[in-house]
């Protein structure tokens, strides 16, 4: 079978592109015929991987872009659309995240994580609708939610909150927008080899994550892209509204951080195989 170019003559926009996810999505499809717009609050790192695509033969162009502005957002679909003169798919990733106790979360990493995984989402999604209605060729956009959206996750109060407004939004969108020809969905990865989870993978977290998945090891970028591409393309054509789990099947498990709920006012939250070693040495 020959190589697979599901997006020869269509328009691209990722953000949150400059590394992770956004990047590999960008890569992969830019594989298939994409011309892609790399966004990222990172501009040099949004430009950087444009050139990368462009050395193997690409268009592709890198923009600076925080995604909590609203002006900022509508300057970047202006050029987009200015430049190429359609939209034809629009894959949000950018996020934020935090990690710490419900009592200590702060209201400004609260806002934060809204501002950033929320607000500024909905307004690259908004975006995107305009564009690909007024240019009248429907169009798919893809949201990067998360498996927090719909497995609660101790110390992620904050991100599991935000991602899973993502999923509705999803939803309501993808109601409005099919008049216009217009898909919505969202993707769910589980834990991801990213920079945003490097320092939780560094606490010796990793082992456990791969040890609860039943596919039994973490995901990764070019895994969370696959997705995106599908639920982009054609060949999910009779798709719009739906958000899916790409987490190895880690949802299926129980949660990560355990403790006794017996003690009552403290909690001596861990690692679900630190408190089963714990658990069977007392025994």
């Amino acid at each position: 079978m020959g190589e697979q170019m599901r997006f020869e003559g269509k328009v691209a926009l990722v953000t949150g592109g400059a590394s992770g996810i956004g990047a590999e999505t960008a890569a992969k499809l830019a594989s298939e015929g994409a011309r892609v717009v790399i966004a990222d609050l990172d501009g040099e790192g949004a430009e950087r991987i444009a050139a990368e695509l462009r050395s193997g033969g690409a268009e592709a162009v890198g923009v600076a872009c925080d995604q909590t502005d609203e002006a900022q957002v509508a300057a970047l679909f202006s050029e987009t659309v200015g430049r190429f003169d359609r939209l034809d798919v629009c894959h949000a990733n950018a996020g934020w995240c935090r990690v710490g106790p419900v009592l200590d979360v702060s209201a400004r990493t609260w806002r934060r994580h809204f501002d950033v995984n929320v607000t500024g989402t909905f307004l690259v999604c908004q975006a995107a609708a305009r564009r690909m209605a007024q240019c009248g060729n429907g169009g798919s956009i893809v949201m990067t939610s998360s498996s927090g959206a719909v497995q609660p996750a101790a110390f992620f109060s904050a991100y599991c909150s935000a991602k899973a407004a993502l999923n509705m939004l999803t939803a309501v969108m993808a109601y409005e927008l099919g008049v216009h020809r217009v898909r919505v969905n969202a993707v769910m990865p589980g834990v991801t080899e990213t920079a945003m989870t490097a320092d939780l993978l560094a606490t010796g977290a990793r082992e456990l994550f791969e040890r609860e998945v039943p596919l039994a090891r973490l995901g990764r970028p070019a895994d969370i892209a696959d997705a995106v591409a599908f639920l982009a393309s054609d060949d999910s054509a009779y798709m719009t509204g739906q958000s899916l789990l790409v987490d190895g099947g880690g949802g299926i498990g129980a949660s990560w951080f355990v403790t006794d709920f017996r003690a009552r006012g403290s909690a001596d939250w861990r690692l679900r195989h630190e408190a089963l070693a714990a658990a069977a040495e007392a025994a």
